[in-house]
């Protein structure tokens, strides 16, 4: 069975697991060349100094995404170190966190998860439709503690410093975090 794949824009096509070997060190050895004769990786090449985010590009995702997308940007934007993803609830939907009962409290918040999972994949289906991958926007890190499973966001700098650029949030998200 063949395997054919992208590489840098080329395309190969290998048959044998003999092949795959072979062409792998090549790709590998081809690769570091290429590294040593310009610093600069070809996929960044040429790129502003804010990374992929043009102020047209943050432009075009500020006019597609709904208003709990801006929330959940917004409250990344909040904070200039990795923020969890409970708190990016909190954030987002204050009004969801206002029980006493510590049980009606963890149910809420694990709703609050789901709907933050949801309110994720519209936002990656919009960047992707610009041409970017989410890790463009934003990179997740997990961290296992006592058998807690805890997502950190991290907002990427070119996208942070496009938007203090546009001096976005507006006012209202900012408002209606802090509320």
């Amino acid at each position: 069975m063949a395997i054919e794949f992208e590489f840098r824009g080329e395309w190969y096509r290998v048959d044998t697991p003999q092949e795959v070997v072979a062409l792998k060190k090549y790709l590998k050895a081809h690769a570091q060349d290429e590294e040593k004769e310009d610093s600069s990786s070809h996929s960044y090449a040429g790129l502003p100094a804010q990374g992929k985010w043009t102020n047209d590009l943050f432009a075009l995702l500020m006019e597609k995404i709904g208003y709990f997308e801006k929330k959940f940007l917004a409250a990344l934007l909040s904070v200039s170190h990795p923020i969890d993803a409970n708190t990016v609830v909190r954030l987002a939907f204050p009004d969801h966190y206002r029980y006493e009962k510590k049980r009606l409290r963890r149910k809420v918040e694990r709703d609050g998860l789901l709907v933050l999972g949801g309110i994720q994949s519209g936002l990656v289906r919009h960047v992707r439709a610009l041409g970017l991958e989410p890790f463009d926007l934003y990179q997740v890190h997990i961290s296992w503690r006592d058998d807690r499973r805890t997502r950190y966001f991290t907002v990427d700098p070119g996208f942070r410093f496009t938007a203090e650029e546009q001096g976005w949030p507006p006012q209202f998200l900012r408002e209606a975090l802090e509320t």
